[in-house]
Formats: structure tokens, C-alpha cells, sequence
């Protein structure tokens, strides 16, 4: 089940949409210039998640557009075969 979260922002047309898909929510949050300021308002380590904005994968210092839905996703490590 998707489970969505709404969060008072003054301009509701004006909201950041993030998928979080480490736990399955929906946030509607204020809007941030870049994927740091985005990742500390969530208290989210840069390590420990990957952030996709329109099928690319963003670095920390990427402008975030406001427009477009954002995903956030675990990162997953497969280990060595060695």
C-alpha cells in the first residue's frame, strides 16, 4: 500500500513531490535548490540513497527542479566475488 504524507506548505501548488521508496511514502514538501538541501531536511545520509529526478541519477550540489517528482531510492550493495 502506498502511504502518503501531507505536509502544510504555504503554496500547495508549489510542492516538491518525493517518493521515498525505502519505506513506501509520498512526501509533499516545500521546494529545495539541491539534492544536499533536500537530503538534510529529510536527516538522510548522501551514502546511504540514490536521488533521481526525470530518469537521472543526481549528485549532492544538483538543482533540484521544483516541477518534477523526485525518488529516492537505497542504495544496495552486492558485495565482491572475490
Amino acid at each position: 500500500m502506498d502511504q502518503k504524507i501531507h505536509l502544510s506548505v504555504p503554496h500547495p501548488e508549489r510542492t516538491l513531490t518525493v517518493k521515498n521508496h525505502q519505506n513506501g511514502t509520498t512526501l509533499y514538501i516545500k521546494p529545495v535548490k539541491t539534492v544536499q538541501a533536500l537530503l538534510g531536511a529529510l536527516n538522510m545520509t548522501p551514502e546511504t540513497v540514490l536521488v533521481i529526478q526525470e530518469d537521472t541519477l543526481l549528485c549532492d550540489d544538483d538543482a533540484l527542479d521544483p516541477g518534477k517528482p523526485v525518488e529516492i531510492r537505497p542504495v544496495i550493495s552486492g558485495g565482491s566475488l572475490s
